[in-house]
């Protein structure tokens, strides 16, 4: 498959819909995320919602390996706040967790991370409240069980991308809403 698309919230085709797909492991959720990764533009910005331990990380670890980044070398950056990878493209990983206000997010920097060039993927987008404006994509994951995830996408979706996930619920369609 190849990447024909441009930044994703620019997209001709891309729409502001929202559909929800089923994940049954974390190697799934991986392979998610490496599918999705495929088909978003040069600067694109996505929101991770969902509570510790629903495979926020492990989203990215896929999207990483999409991008020809080690998947390994992924962490969760709680501590540091942004990891940045080099890859086919920037992956600049963010996480909100310990964040306590929006103050907090100006002082990080995220400014220049999020109008920058690269993937910028923000785990607990949560903490960002009505200051998410400029999320391409969001994406919340629900547990359902001990592997089971839900993953619900929302924002700028194009053809392509609903195309690039329909192989992970091969029995069902797509749910759009």
């Amino acid at each position: 498959m190849k990447n024909t698309l441009t930044r994703c919230n620019n997209l001709t085709g891309s729409q502001n819909q929202e559909f929800s797909l089923t994940s049954d492991s974390a190697e799934q959720t991986k392979q998610i995320g490496h599918a999705l990764v495929t088909y978003l533009g040069k600067s694109v910005n996505i929101g991770l919602f969902g509570e510790l331990g629903a495979g926020k990380t492990q989203l990215v670890k896929g999207m990483a390996r999409g991008l020809h980044i080690d998947e390994d070398e992924v962490v969760s950056p709680s501590f540091g706040l942004i990891n940045v990878y080099e890859g086919d493209k920037k992956l600049y990983h963010v996480d909100l967790y310990r964040l306590e206000s929006t103050m907090d997010i100006e002082t990080i920097g995220l400014d220049e991370v999020i109008f920058g060039k690269g993937l910028c993927v923000i785990e607990w987008a949560d903490r960002l409240k009505r200051d998410a404006f400029f999320l391409d994509i969001r994406i919340h994951i629900t547990i359902h069980g001990h592997e089971r995830r839900v993953l619900r996408f929302s924002g700028g979706i194009s053809n392509n991308i609903h195309e690039a996930l329909k192989p992970f619920n091969p029995n069902k369609e797509i749910v759009w809403r």
